[in-house]
């Protein structure tokens, strides 16, 4: 019989507004400790939750790193998620200029 390995995995959140890395360790945050962002996303056209995506880093054989990020794309209706950071305003309307 083959022995079972063990594999270490370490999760990290990443703010979808600021960039910054949270590390959890028990339970999951609801909000950026950096800039108060929430990290639960949700589309204003088809009024679903947008579930997190993730990737993975293998620094070693038994180690995993899988950072999440929230979507910034609603999955069902493709309807942009962008969230504004707070006293910041998105100008990139061609007609106002």
């Amino acid at each position: 019989m083959t022995e079972k390995r063990k594999i270490e995995l370490r999760v990290d959140l990443q703010c979808g507004t600021c960039g910054a890395l949270t590390h959890t360790a028990d339970g999951e945050p609801r909000f950026c400790s950096c800039c108060g962002a929430g990290y639960g996303r949700y589309c204003m056209i088809c009024h679903k939750k947008a579930p997190m995506f993730f990737e993975e880093y293998w620094p070693g054989e038994d180690e995993c790193v899988r950072t999440y990020s929230p979507a910034k794309r609603c999955p069902t209706c493709n309807a942009g998620l962008e969230v504004e950071s707070r006293g910041t305003q998105k100008n990139d309307s061609p007609y106002e200029h």
